[in-house]
């Protein structure tokens, strides 16, 4: 009797510890081949977050329980001692102070002008194009610039405020050694150059409401007044909330102004916590004092953040 050949069963039938080493590997790729795929795909935009935010983060995090100058001396451990001089010293206590002056002031302001600029661009205008640039011009320029521009204004002895001044009789005004002027100042400067970019979103915002909401308004009998109370500004909270959000976040790192026109004086009344933390680092060479005030920095941040987004947010009807 002559017996059957024995078959050998296929290798897609066999058990994965009787396949070979190139096998198992060839079944967990077609297994895993989206993930892989996908994988590869966030690839670059890992290791860019990875070398450009986890890292330093994680580093400044470590420094900032350290004294250390970067180079020199190796580290030595201090733990909670550069967070305590943060929050119990004077002079980073005024920082903290004129930040959240300059934060608040510049946020009402530039948040109310973009408003009412893109209320205004918003209707039938001549040169509305032209505007539009202009408005968003100063954004766009150099700080340095435009702090050279505001130095011409308040120069003392050869300023066209101090020529104003001489022209009418009127005694001189050093701003550099007026506290309460410079913060004006720096107000003044800060609005102007960001003021640009609210218009724009803002004008996005008022395009994309939809005309018949104010034709059916207007049926009802609403004037202006009532369009702007109950349709428009209603309508632009999301955009209001994008603004506000990232507008705490980018007034309360003023520097430029701070850099270019006072370095932090008179009398650290116009100091901020970024100067501050610029100071620390080039200035003093303290990376663990400029690292603990930038996790500060940033934990104010999100906090304000998220206590910007619940107000905003609160009453309103989620999808």
């Amino acid at each position: 009797m002559i017996e059957a050949p024995v078959r050998i069963p296929p290798a897609a039938i066999l058990p994965e510890s009787r396949l070979s080493g190139p096998e198992r590997f060839r079944r967990w790729r077609q297994r895993n081949r989206q993930a892989i795929e996908a994988w590869v795909l966030m690839l670059p935009l890992l290791l860019y977050f990875s070398l450009f935010f986890l890292f330093p983060f994680v580093s400044s995090f470590l420094i900032s329980f350290v004294k250390w100058a970067g180079m020199g001396p190796p580290p030595v451990w201090v733990g909670l001692t550069n967070y305590v001089r943060w929050l119990t010293d004077l002079y980073y206590l005024q920082a903290f102070a004129n930040t959240a002056l300059f934060a608040v002031a510049i946020l009402l302001l530039q948040t109310s002008i973009a408003i009412l600029v893109a209320l205004m661009l918003n209707t039938k205008v001549w040169g509305r194009g032209f505007y539009r640039t202009a408005w968003f011009i100063p954004g766009l320029t150099a700080a340095s610039v435009m702090a050279n521009i505001v130095g011409l204004f308040i120069t003392p002895g050869t300023g066209i405020f101090s020529l104003m001044l001489t022209k009418l009789g009127l005694p001189d005004v050093i701003f550099y050694m007026r506290p309460d002027l410079m913060r004006m100042v720096i107000i003044v400067y800060s609005v102007w150059r960001g003021v640009g970019g609210g218009v724009i979103l803002y004008l996005a915002a008022l395009q994309s409401i939809h005309p018949e909401f104010y034709e059916a308004a207007r049926v009802d009998g609403a004037n202006r007044v009532q369009l702007l109370r109950y349709i428009t500004v209603p309508l632009l909270a999301p955009m209001t909330l994008f603004v506000l959000v990232t507008g705490i976040i980018g007034t309360a790192q003023i520097f430029e102004a701070v850099q270019f026109l006072t370095k932090g004086g008179p009398q650290n009344q116009t100091n901020v916590l970024m100067f501050a933390i610029y100071q620390e680092a080039f200035s003093n060479g303290s990376l663990g004092m400029a690292s603990s005030g930038a996790i500060l920095l940033g934990l104010l941040l999100l906090v304000s953040s998220i206590i910007n987004i619940r107000v905003m947010t609160k009453g309103r009807i989620q999808d």
